[in-house]
């Protein structure tokens, strides 16, 4: 997580370092149609990389939170009673509080988004040929571990979607508040019509589940593995 957030920086560090010098170049604000491009690509990289590095910085603040003890309290139960000045008698010391150690909890791994849902740091990692491949997630999958689509739910109005998918418990309640419940079957697929996203790199899926039909846009790179996982969603309920 701690390289995730130092990539996020340095892309907002170098976004903002374009956005100032094209600022700089153009300081007359004449009309430059490249100018402007760049200036307006660079600001909402800026924008983007700062607020995925600030989620980043509280998730780890709290899972640093979490794994920490409670040393105040302890240091406070182990300090001494004063003794009574004057007298000569002295108030007992109580005994010093000994818990018995909490046996550690191992942290779950975290859960990493799909080929085809990368985030603004990854797509930049996969520059330098450290790209993800739907090979990798179907690994994963099978081997009982998960991973995080960002999908369209076309309904009425098209509502996206972050779908855990793996053969957990936890990604089988994921799909079922998304699509219903198992069995799930996959009718036909065809390039989306509507919706605000690049539906270029997204294939839409119609099926249908326990609980009605559905119709959902997944990344095209991830659409066997969705496929994979929905033949065998009932296998986990």
């Amino acid at each position: 997580m701690r390289t995730s957030r130092l990539i996020s920086l340095m892309i907002a560090l170098i976004a903002a370092i374009i956005w100032m010098v094209s600022t700089y170049a153009n300081a007359s604000n004449s009309w430059d149609p490249l100018n402007f491009v760049l200036r307006i690509a660079a600001g909402a990289v800026t924008i983007a990389a700062t607020a995925e590095w600030l989620v980043l910085s509280v998730r780890e603040s709290r899972r640093e939170g979490i794994h920490s003890g409670g040393p105040r309290r302890k240091r406070a139960a182990r300090r001494r009673a004063p003794a009574v000045p004057g007298t000569a008698l002295e108030v007992a010391h109580p005994e010093p509080v000994v818990s018995s150690p909490e046996p550690a909890v191992p942290d779950e791994p975290a859960v990493r988004r799909s080929a085809g849902s990368g985030t603004v740091a990854d797509k930049v990692v996969s520059v330098f040929g450290r790209r993800r491949s739907p090979a990798q997630d179907l690994a994963v999958v099978a081997g009982g571990g998960a991973v995080l689509v960002v999908a369209y739910l076309m309904e009425r109005k098209v509502r996206r979607v972050v779908v855990r998918v793996g053969l957990d418990a936890a990604s089988a309640a994921s799909l079922e508040s998304a699509l219903g419940a198992a069995p799930h079957r996959v009718f036909g697929a065809k390039p989306p019509t509507r919706g605000v996203f690049d539906r270029s790199a997204y294939t839409q899926l119609e099926g249908a589940s326990g609980s009605g039909a559905w119709s959902i846009a997944v990344p095209t790179v991830d659409v066997d593995l969705l496929r994979y996982v929905l033949a065998r969603a009932e296998e986990v309920r």
